[in-house]
């Protein structure tokens, strides 16, 4: 991504003087100079920093968690799981930048996401799949194409999807959803997984994507690799198995 001076930012704040006096992981800041492949920034005190590799900097990004309910198991597992996504993510970045949604039914998600889907690059998926669909307390068991509808907003950026719903990461979910236009990269687990493995798979994952830079396959297997029981995760891209078990 092209970085111009005065553009907003989001990077690390470990990769900034006095960065654990900062309160969140993600120091929002302006640009102040730009070489071949890296920039200058702001820093708390008004001083410039050293150069900070592009790769590492962010400057599009939003993370939307939703909550799908299904009036049977939402206090136990799916409230708790969205919130722990949401506190770690209120650690990475401020709260403009955060959104939880909880949602029970079609019309309910399209309604919530539609009009503020721009603020966002990052949706991550709570809820319960069968392999094939995607669980809605009101509408029952729903397809990866009817999901994606109601994701599609027209001329937006895709989004990177990360389901922490069981089985979502077969193809006939994840694989037929990555092929949809509303997704830039779908993540999901082939078996069924615990909300615990599942919650600390996205942390883990948002840390090596936003924190170390890592591009989303070499975050994706990073994640995989270090976080016990995950292994069955699969990433899905534009209806190709790019990483994870076949």
């Amino acid at each position: 991504m092209a970085y111009q001076v005065g553009d907003m930012v989001l990077v690390p704040s470990s990769m900034l003087e006095n960065g654990d006096d900062y309160p969140f992981a993600l120091h929002r800041t302006t640009v102040t100079e730009v070489a071949a492949r890296s920039i200058k920034v702001t820093q708390s005190d008004g001083s410039a920093s050293a150069f900070i590799a592009t790769s590492k900097c962010h400057k599009n990004i939003g993370i939307c968690i939703i909550n799908v309910g299904d009036n049977a198991t939402e206090t136990a597992l799916l409230d708790p799981l969205a919130k722990s996504l949401l506190q770690f993510c209120r650690l990475l970045m401020s709260d403009d930048y955060i959104r939880l949604l909880k949602v029970r039914s079609l019309a309910e998600l399209e309604l919530v996401w539609r009009p503020n889907a721009a603020a966002y690059s990052h949706v991550l998926l709570v809820g319960h799949g069968s392999g094939t669909e995607f669980k809605f307390a009101v509408d029952g068991w729903v397809g990866p194409a009817r999901l994606a509808e109601a994701f599609q907003v027209n001329q937006l950026d895709a989004k990177l999807f990360v389901s922490l719903t069981c089985q979502a990461g077969f193809k006939a979910f994840g694989g037929e959803f990555s092929n949809e236009a509303v997704c830039r990269h779908f993540i999901g687990p082939f078996h069924s997984i615990h909300g615990a493995v599942g919650s600390q798979f996205a942390q883990t994952f948002l840390s090596y994507q936003l924190l170390a830079g890592e591009t989303v396959k070499v975050a994706f297997r990073h994640a995989r690799e270090r976080v016990p029981m995950s292994s069955s995760f699969r990433l899905w891209q534009n209806g190709k198995l790019t990483a994870g078990p076949k």
